[in-house]
């Protein structure tokens, strides 16, 4: 059963999502605080992915024109629209981006106009044998947006 997001806040979000498509919100100066944040799932239909992003904690104090999530974090979706090209390591990726690890933090996130890099350190954890591996993702796309989600719950 999922839980009902108060009024305000739904209608707070919408207002940012529009504001976010017409404006095209510049993402980059969040990104630093996105360092030992998470990458929480990937979600890649035909030529268009979703990924699903939580920063690590900002001071709440702090002045921003973000809404954050209960545990002051940036939570959303970075939305990529018309894929033109996927890299892993330096090689070209055909296949379908995948979350296949338990664990995804990011250790940088770069965002430019038709591009975004991520740099991630995967983790499995037991029942399944201990494993860790970096990845290094490059995305282009025609088209990049923020969705921002306060109460987007981790899959």
């Amino acid at each position: 059963m999922q839980k009902a997001i108060p009024f305000l806040e739904t209608v707070q979000n919408l207002i940012y999502i529009l504001k976010i498509k017409s404006d095209a919100m510049d993402l980059t100066t969040y990104s630093k605080h996105f360092h030992d944040g998470n990458l929480i799932n990937i979600n890649h239909k035909s030529d268009n992915i979703e990924i699903s992003l939580e920063s690590s904690q900002i001071n709440k104090n702090k002045p921003t024109d973000i809404i954050l999530s209960k545990s002051n974090t940036i939570k959303g979706k970075l939305h990529f629209e018309k894929i033109k090209q996927i890299k892993i390591g330096n090689k070209k990726w055909l296949g379908i981006l995948q979350k296949i690890y338990d664990d995804g933090e990011i250790l940088d996130l770069e965002i430019y106009k038709n591009k975004v890099l991520l740099l991630i350190e995967w983790n499995n954890f037991p029942p399944k044998p201990r494993e860790s591996d970096v990845s290094k993702i490059e995305i282009e796309a025609e088209k990049i947006w923020w969705e921002n989600i306060p109460t987007l719950a981790e899959n």
